[in-house]
């Protein structure tokens, strides 16, 4: 690949990382905002709240078949077009279209969050795991400022256009992505073969349920937090504000350090001991908050997801034997493990409702954080899916 080419490249990848979470990230925080200026109830605002991780689960379903028929660069051209377009206009289209554009954007962004890796792989296969990690970063310091800004924003420029100005940047990425189009070919054009076999070959793997079960159960822990978190803290007295500020600290301590150790990733032959230690860091935590000890669990559950995220994704972009298999894996990976987290959070508060406290929750979230531990291991073995 030329140099030039590298570099716009490298541009399309990174500038479509920083654009796949601000679209989700910065409904939470003005949703109040949303329900009050649309007349929604709290019902409506559910749904709307809920719309973006059952997209994340079931879009990465819908990949390989678009990988087949497009191709993987013509295809993640596609869905940052649609993205463009779901962005701008879904703020002025009342409720409905409100609902339309997030789960179209919602489904763009799962697709596009399992052919990323693919991309990756295909295009600097020596430099996979600091590619990965440095991407990875990105979606989360993007989703960070996103939620941060969000209500002020809103209240500098409105709602709808808070949430509309993310088509800027989603339409430099748009354009940078038409560098995927020229040059080398192989990440455009499908492998032909047969994908009831891959997915077979997939399911059929131990090594491919391990990565799952690592991608699913770390994502449950964070989207469960994301929703929850301030509620566990307003529950024992702490004011919303500071409820506000602790899932903050929460979303962006860890990034630092996931980013150095992420990016050391390919030191290690085998990643066992390293997935393992990233989960009991996440279990200590977790312990943590439940003896209600915010600001340490905050920052170590942040660290520990911080690290545990990238490593899911190094591990889908380099177990797997080649790049149709990569596809496939990040595909029922990232598809099981979002609909595990979307369960898992909606669990995780109707438990609670149930009980009467917030306990048996967390304590559901230690015993799968110690079954992650275990995925870890085994996912961190130097074998490939072949």
């Amino acid at each position: 690949m030329k140099r030039s080419s590298t570099f716009w490249v490298l541009g399309a990848i990174f500038l479509t990382a920083l654009v796949l979470r601000p679209p989700v990230a910065q409904i939470g925080p003005i949703l109040e905002v949303i329900q009050k200026a649309l007349g929604l109830d709290s019902s409506q605002a559910a749904i709307l709240a809920a719309i973006p991780v059952l997209c994340f689960g079931f879009g990465a379903f819908a990949s390989p078949a678009l990988v087949r028929r497009f191709g993987v660069n013509r295809t993640m051209v596609y869905l940052l077009a649609v993205l463009v377009l779901t962005i701008a206009i879904r703020p002025y289209a009342g409720f409905l279209g409100l609902v339309i554009g997030t789960t179209l954007a919602g489904l763009a962004m799962a697709v596009a969050n399992v052919l990323l890796p693919s991309v990756v792989r295909a295009r600097f296969p020596k430099h996979v795991v600091v590619l990965t990690s440095a991407y990875t970063t990105l979606l989360a310091v993007s989703a960070s400022f996103a939620a941060a800004f969000s209500y002020p924003s809103a209240l500098w420029l409105g709602w709808q256009l808070s949430l509309a100005i993310w088509a800027l940047p989603t339409l430099l990425a748009l354009l940078l992505s038409f560098s995927l189009l020229s040059g080398d070919q192989s990440v455009s054009e499908s492998e032909n073969e047969d994908p009831r076999g891959d997915t077979k070959l997939i399911l059929r793997s131990p090594m491919a349920w391990a990565i799952m079960a690592l991608f699913g159960i770390q994502s449950l822990g964070f989207y469960a937090l994301l929703a929850w978190l301030p509620s566990l803290a307003i529950d024992s007295g702490m004011n919303p504000s500071d409820a506000g500020a602790l899932l903050s600290l929460m979303t962006v301590v860890g990034v630092p350090l996931g980013l150095i150790l992420s990016s050391n990733f390919g030191r290690f032959k085998s990643l066992s001991l390293v997935g393992t230690l990233i989960s009991l860091v996440t279990l200590t935590g977790m312990c943590l908050l439940l003896l209600q000890l915010w600001v340490p669990a905050a920052i170590v559950i942040g660290i520990g997801q911080a690290s545990s995220f990238p490593l899911s994704l190094s591990l889908i972009s380099t177990r797997a034997a080649n790049q149709r298999l990569t596809t496939m894996l990040s595909s029922v990976s990232q598809g099981i493990g979002y609909l595990i987290a979307a369960a898992g959070t909606f669990l995780f508060g109707w438990v609670a409702t149930v009980t009467g406290n917030w306990e048996v929750s967390v304590l559901g979230l230690i015993g799968l954080t110690m079954v992650q531990a275990g995925a870890a291991w085994f996912a961190g073995k130097p074998k490939l899916i072949k």
